[in-house]
């Protein structure tokens, strides 16, 4: 749900009613899972150069393949020179000012500066931590004209994002185990508070270029209705799922497909942007249909290519389907 709201964002722009409600959760669960799925006390070295492969390769190299599209558009469309070279430019420098193709690339880099921030302050009093994510919220605060955003491969950006990280990881481990019953209603409920916030006129996150809203509330309210999300999915989603299994069989298929739908969010974060582009060009201006060609089609190059050995370089996870095999590899990376 996370990566397909990625995708509605950008289909719809600024035709996207309900866009301040979508943008007040959308990036923050993506860090808020982040810390959700924390494992601690690994090894420094060995966790970045595995984060470094699965992050940080793909996002290279499809930075030189959506080189080589600017390149045909140039071609195609005879670009002024000085366009092209700040096209190229902006793209690899990353950050606030990436231009398509190169979308939500800023996305990816920032994960990596993030989780390995994350797993150098581990080591550390964990009030540390906490310091430097609030002293990043106030940097983003402060700072004029989206200034952490606009740092190399936004690497900036990891310091506000940290918060939503350490939020993650707490909730996990000291506020879940408490909550024993009727998970699943109080996860709506928080969902729901931090819509009426919306409503009330609570500013809504555009991290991308820096903007973190009403300083540490929207934040908040970001990490409530992430916190909602997950308890709905742990609770109500992951107990319908496994009903649907028990009654038709079909659990381990459920598994195999959730897994690699999942797995594969680097190419569609990476990929969908250049379908967009494309889709316009050949006219299309229905912003359904842009959503759904884009996500479909962004999805199945993720799933073609997990088929295959370029799964390591350009998704990120290793294969999980071998062809020529009836057993799947679908150990976690």
């Amino acid at each position: 749900m996370s990566i397909a709201a990625v995708v509605l964002g950008h289909a719809y722009l600024a035709d996207l009613r309900f866009n301040a409600y979508l943008e007040i959760w959308r990036m923050p669960l993506f860090f808020f899972l982040t810390g959700w799925f924390w494992t601690r006390r690994r090894p420094v070295l060995p966790d970045v150069s595995a984060r470094f492969r699965a992050l940080l390769v793909p996002y290279l190299l499809w930075s030189v393949l959506m080189s080589a599209v600017v390149l045909q558009w140039n071609r195609r469309d005879q670009l002024d020179g000085e366009h092209l070279r700040s096209l190229l430019a902006a793209g690899w420098y990353g950050g606030a000012d990436q231009p398509p193709p190169w979308w939500a690339f800023w996305f990816i880099s920032v994960l990596f500066f993030v989780t390995v921030l994350r797993r150098l302050l581990e080591h550390l009093p964990s009030w540390i931590a906490w310091a430097v994510a609030l002293t990043g919220l106030v940097l983003a605060h402060v700072i004029p004209e989206s200034g952490l955003a606009r740092t190399p491969l936004g690497v900036g950006l990891a310091l506000p994002c940290l918060f939503y990280v350490l939020c993650g990881e707490s909730f996990r481990r000291h506020v879940v185990p408490r909550l024993r019953r009727h998970r699943a209603v109080l996860g709506t409920t928080l969902v729901l508070a931090g819509m009426l916030a919306v409503r009330l006129g609570l500013p809504p996150h555009n991290i991308k270029f820096g903007g973190f809203g009403t300083f540490l509330l929207t934040p908040v309210v970001g990490v409530v209705m992430s916190a909602g999300m997950v308890l709905v999915f742990g609770a109500f989603v992951e107990r319908q799922l496994r009903t649907l299994a028990r009654r038709t069989g079909t659990g381990h298929a459920l598994r195999s497909g959730i897994t690699a739908l999942t797995r594969t969010g680097t190419v569609v974060v990476l990929l969908h942007g250049l379908v967009l582009m494309e889709v316009m060009r050949l006219g299309v201006e229905d912003d359904l249909v842009k959503f759904t060609v884009a996500l479909g089609l962004s999805w199945a190059v993720g799933l073609a290519l997990l088929a295959t050995p370029l799964s390591r370089p350009l998704a990120g996870v290793p294969q999980q389907w071998h062809p020529l095999s009836p057993s799947t590899a679908g150990a976690r990376p």
